[in-house]
């Protein structure tokens, strides 16, 4: 058997990554409490502090509470070191987001642009973009890349929309907006893109189900702290479970979908209303309003409910719509899944949301984030 020795510049990068990883996680330290920490001697340690501060990784500020001794400098991760820009492009509109080393939105921007197929609706969207990028305070040189989330099922490269019937946009490429961008960018299916974000800033989730309720419904699995990529097939594409085989037209060409009964869009379509105004008029208790209300949460509870017998997991409610749930709204749905379930082993756990509505821009941006982080 051979030994595999690393090298002196693989153990001097092994310690860089251990020693700005720390930093990281704890978002500021000093010099002594690396070293206890990592068991790395103080040389060590201020020679990896001094190569990150000179990356740009790591500032200086400030110093630790004195123990009776020199005071130690404290340094901090800078978020700021480098950036990426999520975008998520939607039928009516555009939002783009910048997001900083630690998923923070550091600015956003939405403009009413609908949806074409079409190289003047391409270059416009890119248009936005560059004019966004152009007002951040940072150099392009920070900016990782741009993620561009759609509604539909992506290549596993990221070059090709492989199923993209909302938008009608199966087939598309990104080289449609790439031409126009300095930047690399990506596709990414909206709901995986969602789902990124949510177990970003949900630490303790291991496995579980990611409920999108946007304005069209979607999907995602997530299996040992991961979510599952679909790589062309239709795995986590719960929006296409069918609920009632003579229900309402989907827009897959089926009857009944889960998206015609758990989407923003279904809520709209039952009340005739917009959905800021729908839960105005929830929130003043209509009586009209309500029912379609309770009406919806039963039949999310009846999807659950289906899902959960297949895979008993978590539940995160994310979207559009969960930024409108109130606590009262989760007792509700929970009284309808602990009906709905025939066996009832352990307690099912609905978890909320963190992100709201930029949540898959958030996620189209950590595309360039997170692997990123795994670099340094």
């Amino acid at each position: 058997m051979f030994e595999t020795k690393v090298t002196s510049y693989e153990m001097k990068k092994i310690n860089r990554s251990k020693v700005y990883q720390y930093i990281y996680s704890n978002h500021h330290s000093s010099r002594p409490e690396i070293s206890y920490a990592l068991q790395m001697s103080f040389p060590t340690v201020t020679q990896n502090l001094t190569a990150l501060e000179d990356c740009g990784l790591i500032t200086k500020n400030g110093f630790s509470e004195s123990t009776g001794g020199r005071k130690a400098q404290r340094v901090s991760c800078n978020p700021t070191a480098k950036i990426a820009i999520g975008v998520e492009l939607l039928k009516e509109s555009v939002l783009i987001a910048a997001v900083d080393l630690y998923g923070t939105v550091l600015k956003d921007s939405s403009v009413d642009l609908p949806f074409s197929n079409s190289p003047d609706y391409f270059q416009r969207v890119c248009n936005q973009i560059n004019n966004f990028i152009a007002t951040l305070s940072f150099p392009v040189s920070q900016i990782l890349g741009i993620g561009i989330a759609m509604q539909g099922l992506v290549s596993e490269d990221g070059q090709t929309m492989i199923y993209g019937k909302i938008l009608q946009c199966t087939g598309l490429k990104i080289d449609n907006f790439s031409q126009y961008l300095d930047l690399p960018c990506i596709f990414i299916h909206d709901a995986k893109a969602s789902a990124s974000a949510e177990l970003w800033f949900l630490k303790d989730v291991s496995n579980a189900i990611y409920l999108s309720l946007n304005r069209n419904l979607g999907g995602a699995v997530i299996l040992n702290g991961e979510v599952q990529s679909e790589n062309g097939s239709i795995s986590g594409t719960f929006e296409h479970i069918c609920i009632n085989p003579s229900g309402d037209l989907c827009y897959c060409g089926k009857r009944g979908c889960l998206e015609t009964y758990c989407s923003a869009y279904s809520l709209c379509n039952a009340s005739g209303e917009s959905i800021d105004r729908f839960f105005e008029l929830l929130g003043q208790k209509d009586s009209r309003i309500q029912g379609i209300w309770e009406n919806y949460l039963r039949y999310l509870a009846i999807a659950i409910t289906n899902i959960r017998h297949v895979m008993d997991y978590d539940f995160i409610i994310g979207g559009l719509l969960s930024t409108y749930f109130r606590e009262e709204d989760y007792q509700y749905l929970s009284a309808l899944l602990e009906e709905n379930s025939s066996i009832q082993i352990k307690t099912l756990r609905l978890i909320p949301g963190k992100c709201g509505k930029q949540v898959t821009a958030i996620g189209a941006a950590l595309h360039y984030i997170v692997p990123f982080l795994k670099s340094i």
